[in-house]
């Protein structure tokens, strides 16, 4: 049986509707199951390779050697490319393909181009996260029991790299880098983490 004229217009706009209705619930549940922007997860392509598995983990390079604000301010930062020539304006690399990344460093540092590193972990804008803040909380030996992001006992007060392990994993391990598996960074999160650890829930500690 074919449709009258006048269901025609119906059934198309019936459609239209059903399609706008299904994208803004997908888009809905990526946004609810990803770090943002939708990347459920997964590692962001880089412009350069940074296998922190070789410079963290085989030479024992700190956190904060590259990251330097991460205990001063803010925002941990990424290194200006000079950082990265302290090393490898000497060191080529054991293979070719890591010669030809370091090749990209000092090609950026020759021409004073900056390396536009992608974010890995983000959190929106009306958010402030004061990496210092953090770090000077978990290191702090005067505080007897600590909580991770996920409600765990820490039973030693940590270092600057084991504290960030607790909301970005093992990075040191990690040739490219990725949210922590499973980690959620939203607001009942952290709002959970401050008050196991007896701190602040006021709205203006956290928002702009």
């Amino acid at each position: 049986m074919m449709p009258s004229r006048k269901m025609v217009p119906l059934m198309v706009a019936g459609g239209v509707v059903t399609v706008i209705m299904g994208f803004i619930v997908a888009v809905l549940l990526i946004s609810w199951f990803s770090n943002p922007p939708f990347g459920l997860g997964n590692a962001p392509s880089q412009p350069i390779a940074f296998p922190h598995t070789v410079h963290v983990a085989e030479n024992n390079i700190q956190c904060e050697f590259c990251h330097r604000n991460v205990t001063k301010g803010e925002a941990a930062t990424v290194p200006a490319v000079e950082t990265c020539l302290f090393c490898h304006k000497d060191i080529d690399g054991g293979t070719v393909a890591a010669q030809e990344e370091i090749n990209k460093v000092r090609t950026a540092f020759d021409t004073d181009t900056p390396i536009d590193w992608a974010r890995v972990h983000r959190l929106p804008d009306h958010v402030r996260f004061i990496h210092e803040a953090h770090i000077r909380y978990f290191t702090d030996e005067t505080i007897g029991v600590k909580y991770g992001i996920n409600g765990e006992e820490l039973s030693e007060s940590p270092d600057v790299a084991q504290t960030c392990t607790i909301c970005h994993g093992d990075v040191a391990n990690k040739e490219v880098v990725q949210p922590k598996t499973g980690q959620s960074l939203k607001m009942g999160t952290c709002v959970d983490c401050h008050r196991v650890n007896s701190i602040p829930t006021d709205c203006t500690v956290c928002h702009k």
